[in-house]
């Protein structure tokens, strides 16, 4: 996660570097979606890869799974950290946003796209992509399919919700079809090829998609607890890996420098109310500032950003005082 240029405006090569360089990394992965309707874009450092370079986009191509990521269209980012319920570790994420739009609106149905000319790869380009009409706002969840049982079966259904009364009969199409899932959304697409599993199996290590409809029926863009500004959307997430987990999600030693990286990121990009925070409880810590005469933020963003920076600071500079403070501040019951 290079931290040179990234305030540089999209569409000057500075920003087109930065991207790449982001993309160049395979520790970390990329998401389009809304709540509960997502797809994933990772891959392995050693997998077959093939890049493609346009003058408005960057593109990769694993056998798994496909990204492009839009370089000219210009966004809001915002960089913050993610509190773990274990106690002790933190998670970092970089949301690509965009202002959202009362007049967009794309029907909550199944409609029909035609073929899918903006493919990834050029022998996906006369597959049939379907919107599946459960997603919020700026983004789309679609099927793509060359299976000529699966289309009719989705043509047929047009109009019609995906959760609806003919919703048993087109999962078990679509599982027996296998479709590629494709995640549209004004900053580029992911197109995930790897096998959908059974109702009662478990998501594949590497890309996949999750269509959650308990999640999806709450309508919200977004989790409630990533601290996207009122009135915007995550459109695009950049998702670096935890410094304190593999990239199977197993806990590891705390990386430093993957976590002094993010710092740069969030130095950057990181709200100014969060960096306040975080600057109050520094100066107070080594002020020597007892932690019950310190006054704790009142809003449960605040407070989960306060929890952060004390496990960040007992872990790269511990003091007796610190410690004081996660235990009156950071116990697993509070939030």
């Amino acid at each position: 996660m290079s931290g040179k240029m990234m305030s540089a405006v999209p569409g000057s090569q500075a920003y087109v570097d930065w991207i790449d360089s982001l993309l160049d990394d395979p520790r970390h992965g990329w998401s389009i979606g809304s709540f509960g309707a997502v797809g994933e874009f990772i891959r392995d450092p050693g997998e077959p890869l093939v890049r493609e370079a346009t003058e408005h986009a960057r593109s990769l191509c694993t056998p798994r799974a496909a990204i492009r990521v839009r370089t000219d269209v210009a966004s809001r980012i915002l960089a913050y950290d993610t509190l773990a319920g274990d106690g002790m570790s933190w998670g970092h994420a970089l949301a690509f946003c965009m202002p959202r739009n009362a007049n967009l609106a794309y029907p909550d149905t199944i409609v029909s796209l035609g073929v899918d000319l903006g493919a990834v790869r050029a022998e996906d380009r006369d597959a049939w992509l379907f919107d599946l009409g459960v997603s919020v706002g700026h983004v789309r969840f679609c099927l793509r399919t060359h299976d000529a049982r699966l289309r009719d079966h989705l043509l047929g259904a047009q109009n019609r919700k995906l959760f609806g009364p003919d919703g048993r009969t087109l999962m078990e199409e679509t599982l027996r079809a296998q479709p590629h899932r494709v995640l549209l959304s004004p900053l580029g697409r992911i197109e995930v090829f790897a096998a959908i599993p059974p109702a009662d199996g478990e998501s594949p290590d590497g890309p996949h998609t999750h269509l959650l409809p308990a999640l999806i029926k709450s309508g919200r863009t977004h989790d409630a607890n990533a601290p996207i500004p009122a009135g915007f959307q995550p459109v695009l997430m950049f998702n670096p890996r935890s410094p304190w987990r593999d990239g199977m999600g197993r806990r590891v030693p705390f990386d430093a420098d993957l976590d002094r990286d993010f710092l740069r990121l969030l130095d950057c990009y990181g709200l100014p109310e969060e960096a306040r925070i975080r600057s109050s409880i520094e100066s107070a810590i080594e002020s020597g500032v007892q932690p019950l005469a310190f006054t704790w933020p009142r809003t449960r963003r605040g407070r989960a950003v306060a929890r952060l920076t004390l496990r960040r600071i007992v872990q790269r500079r511990p003091s007796e005082l610190a410690l004081e403070w996660r235990a009156q501040h950071d116990r697993a019951e509070m939030e």
